[in-house]
C-alpha cells in the first residue's frame, strides 16, 4: 500500500447519506481558501452520477470553485447506479483499486496547503469484497471529520460512527451537526443534547436548515462558508496544522 498523506487536510465522514458531506466539504475549502491557503479537494468516489449529470456531487464542488485558481477538485471513480460503491462497479463491470486512489489522494495533496477528502455513504459502506470507507480513512491516515444529521436515530448513528472509528485507531477530528430537514425543535434538541453529552469528541454546530441549497446551490455555500461553526473547524485545521 502507498504511504499515508503527509499534507494537512481531514477526512469528511458521514453517519449515512445524505447528511450534509459536499455541502460542508464545499463551505469548508471555500473557507480555507479565504485565508489564501491552496485547498485541494478530494471525492474519490461517486455513485449515482454519469459524467454529464450535472448535480452530481463532483460537478456541484467544481462549480462553487470554478474562478478560485487556488482550489482544485479531483475524482477517481464515478459510476451511473446510485447504490453502494462495491455494487455500482460490479454494475459497471469495474472494480475499485484502493491502492489507486491511494496513490491519487498522496500525489494530489503535495501542490496543496490542505487537501478535503469527502467519503461515499458512512464509514462501514463497503468499496471492495475487502475493503470500506473506514479502511480507506485508516490507509490515509488523516483525522476524520464526522458529519451528523440532528433529527430522530441520529444519537446512535453518531456513536456507532464514533465506535467504529475509534476501534480503527483512526483520530476523530470532531462531530460537525447539521439540521438537514424540518425535524420537530424538540427532537432536534434532544438530539443535539445527547450527542454533546455522550461523545469524547468536539461536537461543532449545528448548522442551520436550508431549504433552498439546491437551486441556490453557490449562494448558500458562499453563507455558509462565513458561519461560525465552518469558521470554527477552519481555525482547528491551522491551529493544529491539519
Amino acid at each position: 500500500m502507498p504511504t499515508q498523506l503527509r499534507q494537512p487536510g481531514i477526512f469528511i465522514a458521514g453517519t449515512d447519506t445524505n447528511v450534509g458531506k459536499t455541502v460542508v466539504t464545499a463551505a469548508l475549502g471555500l473557507a480555507l481558501q479565504q485565508t489564501g491557503a491552496r485547498v485541494g479537494i478530494m471525492k474519490p468516489i461517486e455513485t449515482g452520477s454519469a459524467p454529464d449529470k450535472m448535480n452530481s456531487d463532483v460537478h456541484r464542488l467544481r462549480t462553487v470553485f470554478a474562478s478560485c485558481k487556488t482550489v482544485d477538485v479531483q475524482n477517481v471513480y464515478r459510476f451511473p447506479r446510485p447504490v453502494a460503491p462495491l455494487e455500482a462497479a460490479r454494475t459497471a463491470q469495474q472494480r475499485i483499486d484502493v491502492d489507486a486512489i491511494l496513490d491519487a489522494c498522496r500525489t494530489f495533496a503535495v501542490h496543496h496547503d490542505y487537501v478535503l477528502v469527502e467519503g461515499a455513504g458512512g464509514i462501514l459502506v463497503p468499496l471492495t469484497e475487502t475493503h470500506d470507507v473506514c479502511d480507506l480513512i485508516r490507509l490515509l491516515g488523516l483525522p476524520c471529520l464526522i458529519i451528523a444529521r440532528t433529527c430522530l436515530g441520529s444519537v446512535n448513528h453518531t456513536r456507532l460512527t464514533l465506535r467504529g472509528l475509534r476501534d480503527a485507531g483512526i483520530p476523530v477530528f470532531g462531530i460537525l451537526l447539521n439540521h438537514v430537514d424540518t425535524t420537530p425543535q424538540e427532537q432536534q434538541a434532544s438530539t443535539v443534547k445527547l450527542i454533546r453529552e455522550l461523545s469524547d469528541a468536539p461536537v461543532l454546530g449545528p448548522l442551520p436548515f436550508q431549504p433552498h441549497m439546491d437551486s441556490q446551490w453557490e449562494d448558500g455555500i458562499n453563507a455558509l462558508a462565513n458561519h461560525s461553526t465552518i469558521s470554527e473547524v477552519a481555525k482547528m485545521m491551522q491551529e493544529r496544522n491539519l
